[in-house]
């Protein structure tokens, strides 16, 4: 059996030091709001995945959608082959914005191009270069991202970034 220790050691040899970890507890499994290490540790998950697990681990009405969805394949990419449930999904998306203008949906991978996207859209819409930032917010880990957090330690301390002041 591969310990938390050993595992750590493992990652730390094969996983670059941006993808740091907070706890060295490896996960094994996970049901609801808990989670098991490779040592057969039981916690609480008070992270969820950076809160995307809302409905907890291993849901039972999402383990038989996924289940379902790759019993006819598992992934295309919407921009080549598109399929009904990513427009049904824009569709619902859309419907939940609140205001009376139309509304679009975009998917993306991570939060980071979420960001990148969003401040390209307001730019191009507002015909403006400028963006403003929060201090202390995390908004990811690509270029433009790093230059927007506010959290130097441990995301951009090693960048240099031209922050313009007036």
């Amino acid at each position: 059996m591969t310990g938390n220790a050993q595992l750590q050691t493992r990652k730390q040899a094969a996983i670059a030091r941006g993808m740091g970890n907070m706890y060295q507890a490896y996960v094994a499994k996970a049901k609801n709001a808990e989670v098991w290490d490779v040592e057969g540790n039981r916690y609480i998950d008070f992270g969820a995945g950076i809160a995307v697990c809302n409905t907890g681990h291993s849901h039972p009405k999402v383990v038989a959608a996924v289940q379902q969805q790759v019993a006819s394949f598992s992934h295309t990419c919407v921009m080549i082959n598109p399929y009904e449930q990513a427009v049904e999904l824009a569709e619902k998306l859309n419907q939940l914005v609140p205001g009376e203008s139309p509304k679009k949906t975009i998917f993306v991978s991570t939060g980071a191009e979420a960001v990148e996207n969003a401040i390209k859209i307001a730019r191009a819409h507002i015909g403006r270069r400028g963006t403003i930032a929060f201090t202390g917010g995390f908004h990811g880990r690509t270029n433009m991202c790093m230059a927007l957090t506010g959290k130097t330690l441990p995301y951009n301390s090693m960048f240099k970034f031209l922050i313009l002041r007036r």
